[in-house]
């Protein structure tokens, strides 16, 4: 049974991993669901984006204004391993995910606004002793 208490704490927590913290949206204009941008907005991120594969990568050269990065899991493979293998060198934490209309194979992270969504996409961004490869 999950208490008041328990869930202020976890509600916390995850506060203090993300709150200030800059995160870079990339895939389509519909890739960001308004739920996960509000709820991103609550827990005090900045969200740049969606930004399109082409934008991204131009933007990824020139300048680095981010903390995180989350990718859509349908953009095209050779898009894909170009960022994966540029975020992976300058040890930026990213991750692949899908929205929910997303026809992609179900499994990994879902752009939602649902806490059971958002929840292991702070920890796995922001969370302690965190791996840069997802």
């Amino acid at each position: 049974m999950i208490t008041f208490k328990s869930y202020l704490g976890a509600l916390m927590n995850l506060l203090s991993r993300i709150a200030g913290k800059t995160i870079l949206i990339v895939g389509e204009a519909d890739f960001l669901p308004a739920d996960a941008r509000n709820a991103l907005a609550a827990l005090k991120a900045a969200v740049i984006g969606p930004i399109v594969v082409s934008s991204a990568i131009q933007r990824l050269t020139e300048e680095q204004l981010f903390d995180a990065v989350i990718i859509d899991v349908t953009m095209p493979d050779e898009a894909m391993l170009w960022m994966n293998e540029w975020l992976e060198a300058r040890r930026i934490p990213f991750i692949f995910a899908r929205n929910r209309r997303s026809q992609a194979a179900p499994g990994g992270f879902v752009l939602s606004g649902l806490s059971s969504d958002m929840k292991p996409i702070v920890a796995t961004l922001f969370g302690p002793g965190r791996p840069y490869i997802h």
